[in-house]
Order: C-alpha cells, then structure tokens, then sequence
C-alpha cells in the first residue's frame, strides 16, 4: 500500500485544501494554536490522514512539556481529527532561568539526553494515547559534545519507546553535507528501528558564507533530498504511513503538484504491486 501523500499546510497554502490530489495533511502547530482562531485549522477540508507537527514541546529536556501547552495541541488534534503527532528531537523555548534558544536545538548526544527524550516521548504516548506518537530528526548548523553518534540516539529512542520516526530528509541532508556523514549509512541504521513512518520532503538554500546547507520551506529540493527519499522508501518496505511535501514558491518546475507527482512516482517505482493493485 502506498503511503498518502500531503501538503505541510501553511496559511498561504490554504486555497489547496480541497483539492482531491492530497489525501493527507501535515498541520503546524504553531501557526494551528491560534487564539485568535475561530475554525479549525482545515476548515472543511477532510483528509484520510492528518498529523500535528510540533516543535515546542523540547522532548529532548529534563523536564515534562507543560500543561497549557499539553492542552493546546489536545484541542488541535481534536478539531481537526488527526491520526498523528510529531514532535522535533530537542529542545525549544524557554528553557532555564528566561534563557530562550531560537527554534529547535539537538541535544548533546548522550546517555543522560537519551534517558530524557524516552522518558518525555513515553509520556507523550501516554497523554495523546489515541494518537501514533513520531519523533522528527532536527537540523544541525552546530552540534554540542556527545558519546554516541545521533544514528544509535535516534535508534535507541525508536527500539525504547516504541513510537515512530518522522524523517525530515531535508534536515538529514543537511547534517550530512554539513558535518560530514554518509546519510545513506544513516538511514540503513536507523530505519529498522521504527515501527512505522512518516516522511517530510522539503528544501533549502546554501549559505554564502559558511557553505552550509540550511533547510527551509518554499525553496526547491536537492537532487540529493529526492535520493534519500527514494532510499527511505525502498528500506522502509510498506511502513511509511504518509510523506508531507512543502510548497516550493518557484521555479515552476517544482511547484507543489510537480513535487507531488515526483514523490509519488518514486513511490510507484518503488512498489509497483501497491501502486497498481489487482
């Protein structure tokens, strides 16, 4: 069976969600957890597969999210009925005594650090308990100091907890190209280890001065992206539940229905049988 495919929807990408070419959709929590919002994030729009995507909850810290943030993403998962949610490994936010990190930062690659994360993502299995629960790996510019590689942390959190892995390819790319990795090897490590999968496909700009990779929405997907993807598919045999695409702004060729028909077509080619069943 082939996954469903969908947008991560932004609010510019609205006029796209009654079009019959996605059967899944990928909400942002932080644009979702609007009080000002009077509907739910997909209007009228139902979709065969819906998951929330945060970054907020810092589920690679020592303490357990919060409870007003816990309450939060419950009303979103509720109204807009979704079957998953994902959460970034790391931290985000406020973290101690007003010290704020900007986005989403990787932990330091430890014992201690991995400890924390399966403790929260237990917990987050508990909590949203009629939700599957996906870790998503984090992008990179800097790492801190660690005693195992992020491959054997992210494999340990998948084999501890049980939940699934959403595999941000644009940020795995990154931390490859960037700090010198075989990302192939990577994913024949770690892919395995999850019991399902989703899988988000995105792009990036390289920095001038640095030269690094930095992923970010709406800006076209490497070649390389597209072969990991491809690779992830092939090793995750039938698990990969939905891929979630970003809108690319331009050029034309990679705008979302082009980047929709390639990421299914790779599919296909991946699974034949799935894509033309008896």
């Amino acid at each position: 069976m082939l996954p469903a495919f969908g947008y991560t929807f932004r609010e510019d990408d609205r006029i796209e969600l009654e079009s019959p070419a996605f059967d899944a959709a990928q909400i942002p929590f932080d644009l979702a957890d609007n009080p000002l919002r009077t509907s739910r994030y997909l209007g009228d729009a139902d979709f065969e597969y819906v998951s929330v995507r945060s970054r907020r909850l810092s589920i690679a810290g020592p303490d357990l999210p919060g409870a007003n943030l816990l309450a939060a993403l419950g009303e979103v998962v509720f109204e807009n009925g979704a079957n998953a949610i994902s959460e970034v490994v790391g931290f985000s936010g406020v973290v101690r005594q007003g010290v704020e990190i900007g986005g989403v930062t990787p932990p330091p690659f430890t014992r201690a650090a991995l400890d924390a994360t399966c403790g929260n993502v237990k917990f987050l299995e508990r909590r949203f308990s009629g939700c599957e629960l996906y870790v998503e790996n984090a992008a990179a510019l800097l790492q801190f100091r660690g005693t195992i590689s992020e491959a054997t942390f992210l494999t340990r959190v998948l084999k501890r907890t049980g939940c699934g892995w959403l595999l941000n390819v644009a940020n795995l790319y990154a931390n490859a190209r960037n700090h010198r990795f075989n990302a192939m090897e990577f994913l024949a490590r770690v892919t395995p280890a999850a019991a399902r999968m989703q899988i988000h496909v995105g792009g990036g700009f390289i920095e001038s001065e640095t030269g690094l990779f930095v992923p970010a929405p709406r800006l076209p997907i490497p070649p390389e992206a597209w072969s990991l993807y491809r690779e992830a598919l092939r090793l995750a045999g039938g698990k990969v539940r939905a891929v979630f695409l970003e809108h690319a702004d331009e050029p034309a060729e990679t705008d979302s229905r082009g980047v929709l028909q390639t990421a299914r077509m790779i599919a296909a080619e991946i699974d034949p049988a799935a894509a033309h069943p008896a």
